[in-house]
Parts: structure tokens; sequence; C-alpha cells
């Protein structure tokens, strides 16, 4: 009897510190949520790798839902797969029109020393045979502009999970040290943002968009050839 009872006191800390690597995000303070959507402020100090962060946070901030469209409706990436690559948006434009709405509220009740971490999902498709693709990101102001630092990227999320709040916010820390994985933000000539150096290299996952004149800044027309179709 005695030998069943400290084998459940044993397994019990290592069940609770399992639940807790699994659910980082969930233990932070939810600030706002939608049926697609999950935002956090994370302190500064809680941040993996936030030593790589030198600027101090400038919040709270204003921000027009249509500009920050302008500024992240632009980006694509390019996923490499054993058979080849595949390039696409990485938020499409109905995802945009619902998500810039939400960051806009977020970013004007953001606490000095916390950034945003956001989840959210999204079925482009939508079909019968479709799945919700998931896309994790951190994202802050600073005397440098506006921070976005890249998870997951367009990751499938089973049908059975996007059902379940908790089980599709179940995430990764997003980390700011150089990780490859089969995602690579590409760049063209005319967009003004750069890729934050971190140990002296480029981390393509790390973007930083310039504030001083959000002008330059422009939703362009989405049809273009690529290997995946990529004008919605």
């Amino acid at each position: 009897m005695s030998l069943r009872v400290s084998k459940k006191f044993f397994f019990l800390p290592v069940l609770l510190l399992l639940s807790h690597c699994a659910s980082f995000y969930q233990t932070k303070h939810l600030v706002y949520s939608t049926r697609n959507s999950a935002f956090y402020r994370v302190p500064k100090d809680e941040i993996k790798n936030k030593e790589f962060i030198q600027e101090k946070f400038t919040h709270p901030y204003t921000f027009q839902a249509e500009k920050l469209a302008d500024i992240l409706g632009n980006l694509r990436f390019r996923k490499y797969t054993r058979i080849g690559s595949l390039q696409d948006f990485v938020f499409h434009l109905n995802e945009l029109s619902t998500l810039t709405v939400d960051l806009k509220q977020v970013f004007e009740n953001l606490k000095s020393e916390d950034c945003i971490m956001g989840i959210s999902m999204f079925d482009q498709t939508q079909s019968v045979i479709s799945n919700n693709k998931r896309t994790t990101f951190l994202m802050w102001i600073d005397s440098k502009g506006l921070n976005l630092v890249l998870g997951e990227i367009q990751s499938d999320v089973p049908r059975d999970t996007a059902r379940n709040f908790f089980e599709w916010t179940q995430v990764s820390q997003v980390s700011l040290a150089i990780i490859p994985d089969e995602n690579e933000i590409e760049q063209e000539k005319d967009q003004p943002f750069v890729f934050n150096k971190v140990n002296g290299y480029a981390n393509k996952k790390w973007l930083i968009f310039p504030l001083k004149d959000l002008n330059q800044y422009q939703l362009k027309d989405r049809k273009f050839n690529s290997g995946k179709k990529g004008d919605n």
C-alpha cells in the first residue's frame, strides 16, 4: 500500500511539470481571443532568449487596422519539403481583415514591459476536407519599429484539435534565436523591413518594420506566379 502511494507522489510532480511545459502560453495572461485567434501578454523577462532584445519597448501604441494590413499583408514565405518548395503569403486577406483589428486593440492596451504573443488559425479553403493552418508570433514596438518574430507559419491543425480552444492554442515558445526550419521569409527589393541580426547573423524570422514613414507600406495586388495559389 505504501509503495503505491509513494509512486503516486513521485509521478504527480512530473505530470505537473510536463503539463506546464506543454502549455507555456496557457499560464500567461490571455488578454483577448476569438474563435480563430488568441493574444497573450508576455513580460520581457519571460521571453525565450530575451538577451537578444536590446531596445526598450514603447507601449501602448496606436495603429490603424488598415495600416497594419499594409505592413503585414505583403509578407511571403517559402516552405521547403522533400518534393520541392511552395510559396504563399504568411497571412491570407480574409485572415488579416480580423487579425489586424484585434492587434490594434491589443497594442492600445499593452503594458510598457510586455510583448504580444499571438496565435492565428485560419482555413483559407474552407472545404469539407481542408484543415486549418496555424501561425504563431511575437510582436512588440521599440525605437527601431514594429518587431515581428515568427514561430510556426501555416502549420496544419487537425480538425479535432481545431474544435477545442485549449488544444489548438497549445504551442511552443517562439524563440528569438536563429533556428533553421522548413520555412523562410522572402524579401523583395522594395519591401522596407529588415531582418534583425542575432550574434551578427540575419534572423530571417525576426523582422523589423520602421514606423517613421507609414506611407511606405501599401498592400499590393496578390496575383503572382508561385508554386501555390496565393491570391486570396
